[in-house]
């Protein structure tokens, strides 16, 4: 059994309306109070599309990352007289990251080596027979 959200009233059928901005449960004689509540009308959400999927580098699977990878970072770098905050604006990253790899507190993943290598000009990836 259900009661009208107005009066208190136990109802046997039931309308919704608007009274004040609020949707309430009423009875019939309660409903004249407000405005009959008609639900918006949602359309069906499509699959959102990613903004822009990002490919995957491909590395044989002979590739590695150099065990020496930290040293080649900081070594290119400081040929080219940079420090790591002009460093980071030229690749658009932040100098506090750069600083990670080249201590190897991190190790930089496909994309960032990637960047590494053409930034600076060195090899973070060699085959397993170098």
């Amino acid at each position: 059994m259900s009661f009208c959200e107005l009066c208190g009233r136990s109802v046997t059928e039931k309308k919704m309306v608007v009274v004040d901005a609020t949707v309430f449960n009423v009875c019939i004689a309660c409903s004249k109070h407000g405005k009959p509540y008609v639900p918006a009308y949602t359309p069906a959400r499509k699959k959102p599309v990613a903004a822009k999927q990002q490919k995957k580098i491909g590395m044989a699977d002979s590739t590695m990352l150099a065990p020496d990878f930290a040293g080649r970072i900081r070594e290119a770098r400081m040929k080219m007289g940079l420090t790591h905050e002009q460093l980071g604006m030229k690749m658009n990253e932040k100098a506090q990251i750069l600083k990670k790899f080249e201590t190897g507190a991190i190790r930089p993943d496909e994309l960032m080596a990637k960047k590494l290598e053409r930034q600076l000009g060195i090899r973070l990836y060699i085959s397993d027979d170098e």
